[in-house]
């Protein structure tokens, strides 16, 4: 069974664009290497992060980023079974201010949560407004 969660969550004040972009490239690797598909991304001070696979790596990997002293503030959006993958293109995506493409990379995420339901891709789409993506 595939299981998805999704959270955002606030940057400690000193995490700097060189720290947060080595962040990103760490997780991309290690997901990638893991078979955890999703996206995160990181917006003026923000992250914000869907992660899928299989449920208890993602589960094991939550409580490890829960753990992590570069963020606090974790709000879970939504963390659920789900029934297709949110990712069909097997890869984990990492965004940040400075990604090329960024906004392309954003609505094929949008296209991919379909599948939700209504109430959740709602609450996704808000978040994603709110860290300046239009949807």
């Amino acid at each position: 069974m595939r299981f998805a969660i999704s959270y955002v969550s606030t940057a400690i004040s000193d995490l700097n664009q060189d720290e947060v972009a080595e962040l990103l490239e760490q997780t991309e690797i290690r997901n990638n290497n893991e078979g955890v598909n999703g996206l995160l991304i990181y917006s003026d001070g923000n992250f914000f992060e869907v992660i899928e696979g299989e449920e208890t790596k993602i589960k094991n990997l939550f409580k490890n980023i829960k753990e992590d002293p570069r963020h606090r503030n974790i709000m879970i959006v939504f963390e659920k079974e789900i029934d297709q993958p949110l990712f069909d293109d097997k890869k984990a995506n990492f965004i940040s201010n400075n990604t090329k493409h960024r906004q392309m990379k954003v609505k094929n995420f949008l296209y991919y949560i379909k599948d939700l339901d209504e109430s959740t891709q709602k609450a996704v789409k808000n978040i994603l407004s709110a860290m300046g993506e239009n949807s």
